[in-house]
């Protein structure tokens, strides 16, 4: 079916269902409305009659009620009139052979609760069309209304039990024959809107539709090969908008046609072997270099299929066009390529999945295998060399450390047993030489302690911070004690993924120096944590010498000392630069705060969270 006779339809339709519900609730509405005049006019020509049928009712004088009823239904045209008591009680009755008898009207009960007139239309059993009346209850008052002066000074009284009610059945015909005319002429009215408005309605959809058959006319021309294609923009509406649109995009649809030719020979001019296939994994489509690269011929689509020309590098591994053909991507797989002369070539596959095709590109890792066994030689030399150079500096240290050591102690020996026989002179001489043998001895045990932090790879593990203090503490127990130092650890201490060998290296090596550098009576010395963005931040508080600004960077210096080598019980100046080194591995940094002469804090940080080199930290 036509696109306009399905809108004409539907337009058709909605006029119809509209048509039908005004003519049906403005019949309603008339009835309603015819009803409620008649009985308010029942209503009106009985308050004029009410002294009488109060009197017949409260007197039960049937002659006189029959009268006023008969003056009721010569002013109302009523079908029947009755004046019933609150009983039921018919005291008159227009037909007299139902005078004295019981009514059970549910419009009594009506009236008698709201207090009001109490209506209704519906046939009742029994009864005729032509006899079809308004039946009404129009309660009596049981007391007469004031008068106009009582009425002003005492106000209106309070509504007290009726008399009685007065039955009576309104004529219906007049108001039906006023009904009928006012639905006829509803119905012409509506007839003739629904008329007009679909005749707009045919005009607006032929409006409507010419834009629709010029945007098909254009959509006919692309489809037969035009590409910069234009169509007249007849409406300023959503579908002029459209033909906006479609007008861009047949000039888009041109330039691609340009970009598609720029593509075609950027893919032509690609170094790396480029191939396209189905989902099935047919071919059908590859550049120059994936056919030098495999001496395949892919110019008749479908000639060759990527699974017989690819293989797993491994045995066994499940086969790349398997995850392609789920809609996988994949991102440099290595595999084999099997050549047209039977050759399997080392390749890298790249692949994904667009628009029912998979696009495919090899690069070709000969040269790059070839490194990987080069570079695994060199890494195989260089392990080698560390182990030679390992074994070397263990040689060296213990050939250096014996002569020193001999030195050292027959310089001893010397002054011990020959002391006396020395002069002053030649004693100070042995004693500064025993001196020098022990430093250089020191020197060389921290040269190969700071080489063996980059050399030595221990495993790291998840390890408690206060843990690690108290063992470095522990180690110091001499030192500390003999200085009267103490030491406060904060609660807030977190567990870290570390080399606990070296953490603990670096809290013992702070400690030593928060001890050794203090010349207060009672060293104190905190230690804490806290959450710095990612990472822990850790600080070792004293209350030492401190630290000239000038000299905050130079500390971690290896050998480097303030001080000469007599002061603050020597050392070699190696401590805070192992500390530097070791912080450095963990993927942290390390900087003192300091004022000379009221103490120091050195502080550091290390991460918190899972870094590219699994090294993590938590707390």
């Amino acid at each position: 079916m036509k696109l306009h006779l399905k809108i004409l339809l539907f337009i058709l339709a909605l006029i119809g269902s509209a048509l039908w519900a005004n003519i049906h609730f403005s019949r309603v509405a008339v009835t309603e409305a015819m009803t409620a005049q008649i009985a308010e006019a029942g209503e009106i020509a009985a308050a004029g009659l009410t002294a009488e049928l109060r009197r017949a009712l409260k007197e039960g004088d049937e002659q006189g009620g029959i009268k006023t009823l008969h003056d009721f239904a010569r002013r109302t045209g009523a079908l029947y009139a009755a004046a019933v008591l609150p009983d039921g009680l018919v005291v008159a009755h227009t037909n007299v052979a139902l005078a004295g008898s019981y009514t059970s009207d549910p419009l009594l009960d009506r009236a008698a609760r709201a207090g009001t007139i109490a209506f209704s239309r519906a046939a009742r059993p029994g009864e005729k069309e032509e006899d079809q009346a308004v039946h009404t209850a129009i309660p009596v008052s049981g007391e007469p209304l004031p008068t106009g002066e009582a009425l002003v000074l005492e106000g209106m009284p309070e509504r007290g039990e009726p008399a009685g009610f007065l039955l009576a059945g309104l004529p219906l015909a007049p108001a039906k024959k006023a009904e009928a005319h006012i639905s006829f002429n509803l119905l012409v009215l509506a007839t003739v809107i629904s008329a007009a408005a679909l005749i707009i309605s045919a005009l607006f959809v032929k409006m409507l539709l010419r834009q629709v058959a010029l945007l098909g006319a254009g959509i006919l021309k692309v489809r037969e090969g035009y590409s910069d294609v234009s169509v007249p923009v007849v409406t300023k509406d959503e579908l002029g908008d459209v033909a906006s649109s479609f007008n861009k995009l047949s000039r888009g649809l041109a330039e691609t046609t340009v970009s598609k030719r720029y593509l075609d020979s950027l893919i032509e001019s690609m170094p790396d072997p480029l191939i396209i296939t189905d989902e099935k994994g047919s071919v059908l489509r590859a550049n120059m270099a994936a056919e030098a690269f495999s001496g395949y011929d892919f110019g008749a689509p479908g000639s060759v299929d990527l699974r017989t020309i690819l293989e797993p590098e491994a045995a066994g591994a499940p086969h790349p066009c398997d995850a392609l053909a789920k809609g996988a991507h994949i991102r440099e797989l290595d595999l084999l390529l099997v050549a047209r002369d039977g050759r399997r070539r080392p390749a890298m596959l790249s692949a994904a999945t667009a628009g029912g095709q998979v696009v495919v590109v090899l690069k070709d890792t000969a040269q790059h295998k070839e490194s990987e066994a080069r570079i695994a030689r060199y890494l195989g030399e260089v392990e080698r060399v560390n182990s030679e150079l390992d074994a070397f500096a263990h040689t060296v240290s213990h050939d250096l450390k014996e002569p020193l050591r001999g030195i050292e102690m027959f310089s001893g020996m010397l002054i011990s047993d020959y002391g006396e026989k020395l002069d002053a002179q030649a004693t100070d001489y042995l004693s500064r030489v025993a001196k020098a043998a022990a430093r250089m001895r020191r020197l060389i045990d921290d040269l190969l302690d700071y080489a063996r932090i980059s050399r030595v790879r221990n495993p790291y593990e998840a390890v408690s911070s206060r843990t690690l203090v108290e063992e470095a503490a522990a180690g110091l127990s001499a030192a500390i004690e003999e200085s009267k130092a103490s030491l406060e650890l904060d609660a807030g201490l977190p567990e870290i993924f570390c080399d606990p060998v070296k953490m603990r290296q670096v809290f013992h090596n702070l400690i030593s120096n928060a001890v050794k550098y203090n010349d207060k009576r009672r060293p104190e010395i905190r230690i804490g944590a806290e959450l710095f963005g990612r990472h822990w931040k850790f600080s070792v508080t004293d209350n030492g010498i401190g630290v000239p600004p000038q000299y905050y960077g130079e500390i971690f210096r290896m050998f480097k000392r303030l001080h000469s080598r007599h002061e603050y019980g020597g050392g070699t100046g190696a401590g805070l630069a192992i500390v530097h080194k070791v912080i450095e591995e963990h993927g942290g940094r390390v900087w003192v705060d300091s004022e000379e002469g009221k103490g120091s804090s050195f502080r550091f940080i290390i991460p918190a969270a899972e870094e590219s080199d699994g090294r993590v930290s938590n707390g």
